[in-house]
């Protein structure tokens, strides 16, 4: 039982601040240049965090483009909460990490997609 409740806890976290980041990029379409980058929110699993990443429409869209993908700031990779493993990291950038949700923490994250 623990493990489904952190799964799902870090998958619902992560998925709250991808909702924000999907206003943030409606907003920011109408504001911002193609080549610009936009201030996103860090989406990693502390529901404290205030962190963000700039990244490009086109970065934005890669992260988007699956449903169990989130993005973290440097030094947010997240994989592991209460001992029970969440998440693994698809790639590293500058300025983002690259986070797939793994296991129970991926069903809920496909389940909260806004774009499924």
């Amino acid at each position: 039982m623990q493990v489904e409740l952190t799964t799902e806890r870090a998958a619902r976290n992560q998925s709250t601040f991808r909702e924000a980041n999907e206003k943030i990029e409606r907003r920011a379409e109408a504001l911002v240049t193609e080549a610009e980058r936009v201030p996103f929110i860090c989406e990693c699993p502390d529901p404290a965090c205030t962190s963000t990443a700039l990244l490009s429409f086109v970065d934005y869209e890669v992260v988007r483009s699956h449903g169990d993908w989130f993005f973290a700031v440097p030094g947010h990779e997240v994989c592991v909460v209460d001992d029970v493993e969440v998440a693994k990291i698809v790639k590293r950038c500058d300025a983002f990490t690259v986070m797939e949700k793994v296991g129970r923490a991926g069903e809920v994250a496909e389940q909260l997609d806004p774009r499924s």
